[in-house]
């Protein structure tokens, strides 16, 4: 599946960067350059766990990836928030992409609850809708993005060390179950605020 994402990724960046392309496209797009590109990456910065990057010219995005071995493969998670920086445009969203073939679920619209603890609810924890694209989940609202950096910058200034991400697995056979996956905050606070000043940054 990745050499043919790899063979793929060229052709839709390039088609990313028509003017009027939307929103899910481009995230569709982005989505594969974040966790698939082998395309060199420029203006690398790191805040803790997190990597702040300009994989395209008018692209910035902000990922944390997390890579274990899973069935004797090496498989890669990975949130990463995304700004178009192109005049007509300004889009921003996130992007939740699971480990490999742990995530199944036909609904078009995903319930997330982002959780401060793993073992427990908080009066506090966020409950959001997400887009499902297949083999991730996204959220392209600028409100719905800002209320989860909000989150995120909260339980880091508290101590948190990462915060939970639970939403359901669907599968074709089987019982439903729940993903669970947890995000480093270390340096997300500074992160964000040096991705929201590189967006807002004329191209």
């Amino acid at each position: 599946m990745q050499l043919l994402f790899s063979f793929a990724i060229s052709d839709a960046m390039l088609s990313a960067r028509i003017v009027g392309v939307n929103m899910l496209r481009f995230f569709l797009y982005t989505a594969l350059a974040l966790n698939f590109s082998p395309l060199a990456v420029t203006a690398t910065d790191r805040y803790g766990a997190w990597l702040l990057e300009q994989p395209r010219s008018s692209m910035r995005t902000l990922s944390f990836k997390q890579s274990v071995q899973l069935n004797n493969k090496i498989e890669t998670l990975e949130l990463g928030f995304i700004c178009d920086q192109r005049k007509n445009s300004k889009g921003v969203g996130a992007i939740l992409i699971p480990f490999d073939g742990t995530f199944q679920n036909d609904q078009d619209v995903i319930p997330v609850l982002i959780q401060k603890n793993a073992d427990r609810y908080d009066p506090s924890d966020l409950l959001q809708n997400w887009k499902n694209g297949t083999e991730y989940i996204f959220v392209e609202s600028k409100d719905g993005v800002d209320e989860l950096a909000s989150f995120m910058k909260a339980n880091e200034m508290d101590g948190a060390q990462s915060v939970h991400f639970v939403f359901a697995n669907s599968p074709h056979e089987g019982p439903q179950t729940s993903n669970h996956v947890a995000i480093n905050v270390s340096g997300f606070s500074k992160g964000f605020d040096a991705f929201q000043m590189a967006c807002a940054s004329p191209q």
